[in-house]
Order: structure tokens, then C-alpha cells, then sequence
């Protein structure tokens, strides 16, 4: 039961993941953002730190390994 559970959890923060993964690449959609230009929308370059849906990006990435690791431990039992 307990496996199930994880692997339902598991799915829905990978979807997540996914999804503001797209999210964040959709910013950087035009043809300066291909050669890795992230600079795009500010005068004076780049921003310092995370705006909040690179913290939440970050944190489903972490959810999600740690996630794996449960998952794996509780499978192989």
C-alpha cells in the first residue's frame, strides 16, 4: 500500500516538474534565448537569484530525487 502511495506521489511531482520545466523555457523562447541569452528582459543584464517559479522549479527537483530515493528503498524491500 505504502508503495503505491509513493508512486502515485511520485508521478504527480514528476508531472509537475515537467510542467515548469516547459514553463521556464517558454521565457526564453525567442531566438537570443537559443544561444543562451537570459538577459533578454532587463536593461542592465541578468537578475541575481530566482524569481518565485525558479524556486518552485528547484524544489520540485529536489522533491522528485528524493522521491526516487524512497521509492527505490521501498520497491527493493
Amino acid at each position: 500500500m505504502l508503495a503505491v502511495i509513493l508512486l502515485i506521489v511520485h508521478t504527480i511531482i514528476a508531472g509537475a516538474l515537467i510542467w515548469m520545466v516547459l514553463l521556464e523555457m517558454s521565457k526564453f523562447a525567442e531566438l537570443g534565448g537559443a544561444f543562451g541569452s537570459g538577459a533578454a528582459y532587463t536593461m542592465f543584464g541578468r537578475k541575481k537569484g530566482l524569481d518565485t517559479q525558479g524556486k518552485i522549479t528547484v524544489a520540485l527537483a529536489v522533491a522528485f530525487f528524493v522521491m526516487c530515493f524512497l521509492t527505490s528503498l521501498v520497491l527493493s524491500r
